[in-house]
């Protein structure tokens, strides 16, 4: 007998926490009070998952957004959890588009929450209906294949556990276990994008091209297969933040601007580029030598034959210090966590020998010089010929981290997220762990 939609969504939820983050994991969790969000905070309870709830009231419909938070407030304290409410007045957004302005202003306010109570991630309650969406949005608006893909369950910032649901089996898990939720009413209104493919256009949508939504969602193989053939050229003419400029001119012009679009995205620190800001980079290499152009966060200086690419702001260096009782206790910073283990059995993303290491262990950035003894291996290697011997995204090799002892002896190398074929690291052959190893240092990343 098939589950429940409710067993699904429970096993799911349950395995991805599992899978992405720790047991004591703390979450800044997003309600509103419609159905999604109210089953999302339901299904937390269920897991015993601690989470902070907020609650943004717009003041838009006047009484019923004061239920909306009642609602919110109420339940939250039913299922044990601490709740937010955030008011907020309209008038405010002055003649910014309001649902923009609304956005920033929610994500503003679960950014600065979640660096104040140190959580793990913001949790939303978007579904696919809502990814549906996302993807059209972009096709209609000329995106390029690399958007198609949407939204992730994770991405390392947002955490989208309903992700995979419809709004029918979310409609349906809130009815088998008797969620309360409130509906808004604007959003019945066809006023705004998103409301008028989901109410006026998905309906004759639904009648010509049956499946159609699905045959979407299925853009996202070749959303990802676009992206790695970008990445692929992308690689081959940008190394270190150096553009060739003799290789970057043989390319055909469509390839220009997805490869300089590539390098934005990777190092523009999370700022969106419009076409027009990449129409401002048609003529780039026609720069002469000293001369820049700045877009955005990043600018292109030309020096002879290249293209020195650089962000308007110096690289964030770590430089973490651990010691061994931190470690004992479990550590967790920068994405990364570090525990000591006695079950030989246990399987973080790295295992190491902790007793072997010299503490207080470093966390760094690596530099220029830096080498190791990778496993297996008899001599050293640079940790900058391991990167590109690992096909590290040239753009991305800064990001890669280090652990050392306090003599300086590099003990792992732990690599960026964008790393292919989602490996994690790499561990020095000195601090592998062996038959005699009583006590392991796990490294797990998020």
């Amino acid at each position: 007998m098939a589950k429940s939609i409710s067993e699904q969504i429970q096993t799911y939820l349950f395995e991805q926490l599992s899978d992405v983050f720790e047991k004591d994991a703390f979450f800044i969790l997003g309600v509103s009070g419609g159905p999604d969000s109210m089953a999302l905070m339901y299904l937390f309870y269920l897991l015993k998952q601690d989470a902070l709830i907020v609650h943004i009231n717009y003041g838009k419909r006047g009484e019923q957004s004061d239920k909306d938070q009642e609602l919110v407030e109420q339940m939250a304290f039913a299922w044990g959890f601490e709740c937010c409410s955030v008011r907020l007045n309209p008038q405010d957004a002055g003649k910014e588009n309001f649902q923009n302005w609304a956005r920033k202003q929610r994500y503003q306010f679960f950014e600065d929450l979640k660096s104040d109570y140190k959580a793990d991630a913001i949790v939303t309650a978007h579904h696919q209906d809502d990814q549906v969406e996302t993807v059209l949005q972009k096709i209609l608006r000329g995106s390029s294949p690399a958007a198609w893909k949407g939204m992730e369950v994770w991405d390392g910032r947002l955490f989208r556990p309903l992700l995979p649901f419809s709004k029918e089996e979310i409609l349906d898990f809130c009815e088998a276990e008797a969620v309360p939720y409130r509906i808004d009413d604007s959003n019945e209104e066809s006023g705004f994008a998103r409301n008028f493919i989901r109410h006026e256009l998905a309906g004759e949508m639904d009648r010509f091209f049956p499946g159609w939504q699905q045959n979407l969602l299925a853009l996202e193989q070749y959303a990802e297969a676009y992206e790695e053939s970008i990445r692929m050229v992308a690689n081959r003419i940008v190394d270190n933040n150096t553009l060739d400029v003799e290789k970057f001119s043989a390319l055909a012009e469509p390839l220009k601007t997805a490869v300089l679009k590539f390098v934005l995205d990777d190092i523009g620190l999370g700022h969106e580029y419009s076409k027009g800001e990449l129409e401002e980079l048609r003529d780039i290499e026609t720069l002469q030598t000293g001369k820049s152009k700045t877009v955005g966060s990043v600018s292109f200086t030309r020096d002879r034959g290249q293209i020195i690419i650089h962000s308007g702001r110096s690289p964030r260096k770590v430089e973490e210090q651990i010691s061994e009782k931190e470690v004992k206790q479990g550590w967790s910073k920068e994405g990364i966590r570090l525990s000591a283990e006695n079950d030989p059995d246990v399987k973080p993303d790295l295992r190491l020998d902790k007793q072997v290491m010299k503490f207080p262990l470093s966390l760094r950035s690596w530099k220029q010089g830096d080498a190791f003894q990778p496993l297996g291996m008899q001599g050293h290697q640079k940790v900058s010929d391991h990167l590109t011997n690992r096909k590290i995204p040239t753009i991305s090799r800064e990001k890669a981290l280090v652990l050392c002892g306090s003599d300086g002896t590099i003990y792992a190398i732990i690599y960026p997220l964008e790393a292919p074929n989602g490996e994690h690291g790499a561990i020095a052959d000195t601090a592998k762990v062996k038959a005699s190893t009583q006590t392991i240092l796990s490294i797990k990343v998020k």
